[in-house]
This record gives structure tokens, sequence and C-alpha cells, in this order.
């Protein structure tokens, strides 16, 4: 079963905003994330639709809230840094839909692999 965790990110060295939602539990996401303010940061999801729409969710409040660039990103660090390129709503929808398709076809250490890029 494969985790994601959103965080919102302040990405250095530009300082954009950016809200991930990275594959492979917490020990994946980028450091140095900003302390969670809004529900569903660093809360740990089964499925990807439901953390890439905590993401668009925290998003819009981050941008209610003057982050007025915030954008959504998504990917795996494969336990390293390596921050994501954001992305608009509709394609980050479009990477959880077929990241579900891909984990209903493939043996759970398939998916761990793909998600890590070790497949």
């Amino acid at each position: 079963m494969m985790k994601l965790v959103v965080t919102r990110q302040l990405q250095w060295p530009e300082g954009k905003h950016v809200v991930e939602v990275s594959t492979g539990g917490i020990d994946y996401t980028n450091p140095d994330a900003l302390v969670p303010k809004y529900e569903g940061e660093f809360a740990e999801f089964e499925d990807p639709s439901e953390a890439v729409e905590a993401a668009i969710k925290i998003c819009r409040k981050w941008r209610e809230d003057g982050a007025k660039d915030a954008k959504v990103g998504f990917g795996s660090t494969g336990g390293f840094t390596i921050p994501f390129e954001d992305c608009t709503f509709k394609e980050a929808r479009d990477w959880a839909q077929n990241l579900s398709v891909k984990s209903a076809q493939e043996e759970p250490e398939e998916m761990v692999e793909r998600a890590h890029g070790t497949y």
C-alpha cells in the first residue's frame, strides 16, 4: 500500500510557494516543510485522489491567506531533496488518477518501486 503526504513548502532558492504531494510517506517529503496550518497537512493518504484534493484545498486556503502564487506539485524525493515542479490542479488530478490505475494493476512491491523510480 502506497502512502502519500501533503506538505506546504517555500522552495529553495526561488522561494516558490508549493503544496507538495509526496509518494512514499513522511520520510520521503522534502525537508523544511512549513509548520502545519491547514487540515490535511502531514496526514498520510493511501488514495492519490484524496491526497491531491487535500493539496488543492490547502493551496486555495493558502492563496486566500496571502500566498497568491501558491501552486501544487507532486512526485517522489527517493529520500533526497528534490523540489517538485508545480502544476495545474487538472494536471495533479490526472496524475492521481493515473497513479490509482497503476496501483490497482500492480503488485505492492512494484507500486513502491515505481513511486521511487527504482522499477
